[in-house]
């Protein structure tokens, strides 16, 4: 892991200054997590800059599909074009700032029409028609076409940055596309079986921090540890990205797996997490968007290959992570957000060993230090 962390990137608190080994770090003060100045530093030099997750070509699958979105609390459009390519761009008009788009489905006219004054943009984002500007003096349309954002692809899945002076997203998230395709060859042929929508009352990083580590498993989540084996059979940590890969127990009624069925986990900057559960074949990605100093949008993504929608397996990880683990992790981070304004917490202790075991805190600092370097000394 290549972070470039400089002393002076390095906060203290109450416990003394965080440090770049994690053996030996106390955790962020808890500023980091209720402060409204550094959270506006890390929509700068976070969230508009970082490649985001926002969907899979499965929800763009022929000419005119569309779906919207936010990044950074910018709104955006993807839709796929007649040429076949999925592109993106800001989901406003340069007349004069309309919405173009709402919520995601497929286009009833050949090209994007903006709802205020009926300006028609070609579904590569040039602008086709805008009425009664023939006589306008200079008008040039070539000029008012939609403004593009860059995408990339990764095993099906997309992601987009604001920046369009970001590293390429091949070299920023080097293997982790072959990472995925590995342990799941079929993912980028995979549909969407539940999009589920949450607003957590929790800052972005500490909804992030809680799916970095299995150390609450075993307390938190009962029936989890009776599917999650408390041995990590990998921790792949690179500088963008992570890979866990654990094995199941035998499960529990209604859920039961075959011992030893494997259990992966990834985690990519800043706030892509995802998993595939064993039982069935599914990848379940979770963004934590941040929606506000205190607050999270968190979307869950169900994807499986197409036919295996109604498999009973499917619907039992589905259940399980709707009503029962996702919800109990609802519960925690909103406690641990309501203790981190509290006068009576600043910071903690990563737990972490040399040997990198089950229950290893590492991953809260892999995206701590990652925080710490965009902000520089801007915080």
């Amino acid at each position: 892991m290549n972070i470039k962390i400089k002393d002076s990137m390095l906060p203290s608190g109450e416990r003394g200054k965080v440090t770049a080994d994690p053996l030996n770090s106390p955790t962020l003060p808890s500023r980091y997590y209720t402060d409204e100045s550094i959270y506006r530093q890390e929509m700068t030099h976070i969230h508009r800059k970082a490649w985001t997750y926002i969907g899979h070509v499965g929800d763009v699958p022929e000419t005119g599909y569309y779906f919207t979105d936010t990044v950074g609390e910018q709104p955006i459009v993807v839709v796929r074009g007649g040429d076949d390519v999925v592109r993106c761009f800001y989901n406003v008009c340069p007349h004069r700032g309309h919405q173009l788009l709402e919520g995601a489905g497929k286009l009833k006219a050949k090209g994007i029409s903006c709802p205020y004054h009926a300006w028609m943009f070609h579904l590569d984002g040039r602008l086709g028609v805008a009425r009664l500007t023939e006589h306008v003096k200079d008008f040039d349309k070539s000029q008012f076409g939609l403004k593009e954002i860059r995408i990339a692809f990764a095993a099906g899945l997309i992601f987009a940055t604001l920046d369009p002076d970001a590293n390429d997203f091949a070299d920023e998230m080097e293997g982790f596309v072959e990472n995925i395709e590995h342990f799941l060859p079929a993912a980028k042929d995979f549909i969407v079986a539940e999009r589920l929508h949450y607003d957590i009352k929790a800052n972005w990083k500490t909804v992030v921090d809680n799916f970095s580590e299995a150390y609450h498993i075993p307390i938190c989540h009962p029936q989890l540890s009776k599917v999650l084996e408390q041995e990590m059979e990998e921790l792949k940590a690179e500088r963008r990205w992570t890979f866990n890969r654990f094995k199941s127990k035998e499960g529990f009624p209604g859920f039961e797996l075959t011992p030893g069925s494997p259990y992966y986990a990834w985690q990519a900057w800043p706030h892509f997490c995802a998993l595939s559960l064993p039982g069935s074949n599914n990848l379940i990605v979770l963004r934590m968007a941040p929606d506000g100093v205190g607050r999270c949008a968190e979307r869950v993504d169900i994807y499986t290959p197409k036919g295996e929608e109604d498999n009973p397996k499917l619907g039992a990880v589905r259940d399980l992570f709707m009503h029962m683990f996702n919800i109990e992790d609802i519960a925690i981070v909103e406690s641990v957000q309501r203790g981190l304004a509290s006068m009576g917490y600043d910071q903690g202790r990563y737990i972490c060993d040399k040997e990198d075991s089950w229950f290893t805190e590492y991953q809260l600092h892999w995206l701590h230090m990652q925080v710490l370097e965009a902000l520089g000394d801007a915080a």
